[in-house]
């Protein structure tokens, strides 16, 4: 897999050199996941209020085109007004898909890589691509 980011720590990336948090300044818009048979798209949008630190985006895009895997665990509906908070993002081997839940300490994909977004509502989104990009307006 190939990416136009890096994660610098389990909420935070780097894009065009700026680090971005995204659980702390941003919000995962759940209403706004796109998933068609070719392309995926997860929408986060910067928090007004956000006092931590100024982002130069208001909108992130994560990207994905042609797509080989997609796993989605549904939020939990105890937790579901946590759903736009993101709790971690990480690289895993698509050989332990078993293991939606686990962080692994990587800044780049190997290229059988997925990428894992989990959620604090528990839901879990799980992509494998070729190339996942990353783009903010």
């Amino acid at each position: 897999m190939k990416t136009s980011f890096k994660i610098i720590s389990f909420t935070e990336i780097e894009f065009e050199n700026e680090e971005i948090d995204l659980h702390n300044c941003y919000d995962f818009i759940s209403n706004e996941l796109e998933v068609t048979d070719e392309s995926i798209k997860i929408h986060f949008v910067k928090i007004e209020e956000n006092t931590i630190k100024k982002m130069k985006y208001n909108d992130l895009y994560f990207l994905v085109n042609n797509y080989t895997y997609l796993k989605q665990i549904k939020p939990s509906e105890e937790y579901i007004e946590d759903d736009s908070c993101l709790s971690g993002i990480t690289f895993l081997d698509s050989n332990l898909r078993d293991e939606n839940y686990s962080l692994v300490d990587k800044e780049y994909p190997n290229e059988n890589d997925d990428l894992i977004f989990t959620f604090e509502s528990e839901r879990v989104i799980r992509i494998n691509s070729k190339e996942v990009i990353l783009v903010g307006k």
